[in-house]
């Protein structure tokens, strides 16, 4: 069965209108998408988030950083970029929370980095016990397994963070936090 993404978007604002008639605007977009491959790679990006910036935290239109962090990411054959905040810390992708495994635990980085609140990232918590911990950039050289989370890709392992390759497909904790992801989500598909 074909797979689709439906986007909404609702501003409070009428950009598109003259400025005496305010109002929301409201854009419905609808798109073909397929399922995600089990694992990808990732590059980090020498660009920062702004974890203490005006709009740290909000899901917007303005997207244009990460497309040039996304274009840099295809140049260096993979799928989604990793971003650091202000202050060294692991922060988040493009459209995408990440997770790290140390020491047989799964780690993600608190909302204070600087991160987007993702649905998919809230339930993978949850379901997975996940601890919210501030990380330096680099643990991702040193992390057991490494996975993102979004609408799109539910869990999808990482098997290459910038040139280190990572052991199989999907290490044994991120291919629990998959299988919990699956059955969990499809208990309820509107968690």
């Amino acid at each position: 069965m074909p797979l689709a993404r439906l986007r909404i978007t609702y501003t409070g604002a009428r950009p598109l209108a003259r400025p005496r008639r305010p109002g929301p605007t409201l854009v419905v977009a609808l798109g073909e998408t397929s399922r995600r491959p089990d694992s990808t790679a990732v590059v980090t990006v020498p660009w920062t988030r702004n974890e203490r910036g005006a709009l740290t935290g909000l899901k917007t239109t303005s997207y244009a950083e990460n497309v040039v962090a996304l274009a840099h990411a295809h140049r260096h054959g993979a799928s989604e970029a990793l971003f650091g905040n202000t202050v060294g810390r692991l922060c988040e992708g493009t459209g995408s929370n990440v997770f790290v495994v140390l020491d047989g635990q799964i780690h993600t980085p608190p909302l204070a980095s600087g991160c987007l609140a993702g649905i998919t990232r809230a339930l993978a918590v949850e379901w997975t016990g996940a601890k919210e911990t501030d990380l330096p950039l680099d643990v991702l050289d040193r992390a057991e397994e490494v996975f993102l989370t979004s609408t799109l890709r539910d869990v999808q392992a990482v098997h290459r963070v910038d040139d280190r390759e990572l052991p199989g497909a999907a290490g044994p904790v991120t291919a629990k936090a998959m299988r919990i992801f699956d059955e969990r989500a499809g208990d309820d598909l509107d968690p």
